[in-house]
């Protein structure tokens, strides 16, 4: 049902005029008045609040500053702090590892001291009984040289004996010939063949060992058969009470040229014989050789002209040896004793443990060089894992509050 709009006239100017727009208009002044109050009012608490914010903000920045002061305060007061207990914590640690290293060294210089004592207590023996042995062994020099001095004055007429000396061979090769020829029918023909190189070598061990005997004429002279391997002869050298001091091995080569096959083979033969001695006498000598006779990789070599003069100086050698043994039977003679103890079982023992000592003392030594630069690049790495860190903490408390005092020992180095 549609209302109906009530009219008012208007007495002073008689216009009418609908009642309802006449109290909406009235009810929108109203409202119109109350806001333009209300925001006024709230124009007035927002400048107030702007005045209190303004006040609140310098408050704000005071306390700041006071908190940044404080704030530096305490982080350069732990720093100090944490730097100081640092140091302490390093300081014991490296304390503690010197102690361990210092128990060590004494220990390892305990045992390097005892072995020190031995092994001097040992190079002193060794010193004296080597001094003993030397003082023996010139006097046994010394007397030997005497003596072979008296002997060498009578081989003078050494030119003599040698023409000699091939005078007699080929009338030994001849004889030799002729015997041969007499007692061998059946091997005439093919010495003949050969030539004359197996005969003139059998004349010359002939003419040996007739010169072995005839100067020798105590010892034993004993031919080695034919065709049988081994030398030519042995000479058994008799004391004067009958006893053997020792013997003599010969191989006798008359050959144009010389071969060093013939040491190998004496000493091959020799295993058999097992002579103390071995004498190759030979036509031809080695090249480069000197003298009249020589010693080559233990045999002595020489030729039949110089065969007298050797065999005396060998055979003096082995009686004089015979004697000083003999003589020392039954006595604790020092140059024996030094003898048994330098070839003994106990001065190989003691010679290896001395070697060992060294190689121990020198394995320490590098083993200890090792241990201190491991030790001193493990203390560099932590040094710099204490300052990386420190300088870490120190940056991020400078980020946090910029107005930290700088510490120059923590900044870094400046440009120019």
């Amino acid at each position: 049902m549609k209302t109906q709009n009530l009219k008012i006239t208007c007495s002073n100017c008689k216009t009418q005029f609908d009642l309802d727009q006449a109290i909406v208009s009235q009810f929108q002044e109203s409202i119109r008045l109350d806001l333009q109050a209300e925001l006024e009012r709230r124009e007035t608490e927002l400048k107030n609040q702007k005045k209190e914010l303004s006040q609140l903000q310098q408050s704000f920045e005071q306390e700041k500053e006071d908190l940044d002061s404080i704030i530096s305060k305490r982080v350069k007061t732990q720093l100090q702090d944490r730097e100081t207990a640092l140091k302490e914590s390093i300081r014991d640690e490296i304390q503690r590892e010197k102690e361990a290293q210092l128990a060590e060294l004494e220990d390892e210089l305990r045992k390097k001291s005892s072995q020190l004592i031995e092994l001097n207590q040992t190079k002193a023996k060794l010193a004296r009984l080597s001094r003993e042995y030397e003082e023996k062994e010139a006097k046994i020099h010394l007397k030997m040289e005497q003596e072979l001095s008296e002997r060498l004055e009578s081989m003078k007429s050494s030119v003599k004996e040698e023409l000699q000396m091939e005078s007699f061979l080929k009338i030994k090769e001849k004889e030799n010939i002729i015997d041969s020829l007499k007692n061998k029918l059946a091997d005439a023909q093919k010495r003949i063949e050969q030539g004359s190189m197996q005969l003139q070598g059998e004349a010359q061990e002939l003419v040996l060992e007739d010169m072995l005997r005839e100067t020798h004429s105590v010892d034993l002279i004993e031919e080695i058969k034919k065709g049988a391997n081994g030398a030519d002869c042995i000479q058994t050298v008799i004391t004067q009470s009958g006893a053997i001091a020792g013997s003599i091995l010969y191989e006798s080569k008359n050959t144009k040229t010389w071969s060093s096959s013939f040491i190998k083979k004496l000493k091959q033969d020799n295993l058999k014989s097992k002579a103390d001695i071995m004498v190759i006498v030979t036509k031809t000598l080695p090249k480069g050789f000197e003298g009249k006779y020589g010693l080559i990789d233990g045999v002595w070599v020489t030729t039949l002209q110089n065969a007298k003069d050797l065999p005396l100086l060998l055979r003096y050698g082995l009686l004089k040896t015979y004697s000083v043994i003999i003589s020392q039977t039954g006595k604790q003679d020092k140059m024996s004793l030094l003898y048994d103890y330098l070839t003994s079982e106990e001065f190989k023992n003691t010679f290896e443990s001395i070697l060992e000592g060294f190689k121990q003392l020198q394995d320490s030594h590098h083993d200890e060089q090792r241990k201190m630069q491991l030790l001193w690049k493990k203390r560099a790495k932590h040094l710099e894992q204490v300052l990386s860190s420190t300088i870490d903490f120190y940056g991020n408390i400078k980020g946090i509050s910029g107005a930290i005092q700088d510490i120059p020992m923590l900044e870094l180095p400046k440009a120019g």
